[in-house]
């Protein structure tokens, strides 16, 4: 694939921004942040984990925002070093409740009931997923608009409880 059949994407002072109202967008938005992530010098498993990510992101936006933006760049931090920053915009509703739509099986409203799963398109672990695999995760509701904001860095920090 080359950059002129990424469908949606600009680019505007080094950030990437890739339009999401359609499911070949999602494509389009795993391509840009792999190409973005190779750039920077993360591993080919890392690549794939944020590919992960920011197909979850493009999902979303399509399943519960209609549509919207992923704003793509490269972070550079003084303690953890290069890393690529994701920004999910969608026109859409606030969750209800994020603490249970982190919860893998579950939607923000509750429990996802499995004979509804293969409808809705999904089991309910996609911000888990999300979380997991990036550095740092933040959430921001707003009015008619939210956001989801995920970072990972080449160098991943050591989480609590993880061993040495």
């Amino acid at each position: 694939m080359t950059a002129a059949m990424v469908r949606a994407v600009a680019t505007r002072d080094s950030e990437v921004l890739v339009r999401v109202a359609d499911p070949i967008d999602v494509f389009s938005a795993r391509w840009a942040a792999q190409r973005i992530a190779t750039a920077i010098g993360f591993a080919s498993a890392a690549r794939q984990e944020i590919a992960i990510v920011v197909s979850e992101l493009a999902t979303n936006i399509l399943k519960y925002g209609v549509r919207g933006d992923i704003a793509m760049h490269r972070v550079d931090d003084a303690a953890l070093g290069a890393g690529l920053e994701l920004i999910a915009f969608d026109d859409g509703p606030p969750l209800t409740d994020l603490a249970m739509a982190i919860q893998d099986g579950c939607g923000d409203g509750g429990p996802i009931d499995p004979a509804r799963q293969l409808g809705r398109g999904g089991i309910g672990s996609g911000l888990g997923a999300i979380i997991r695999l990036s550095d740092l995760f933040e959430y921001r509701p707003g009015p008619g608009r939210k956001a989801f904001r995920a970072v990972r860095f080449v160098r991943r920090p050591r989480r609590p409880g993880a061993s040495p």
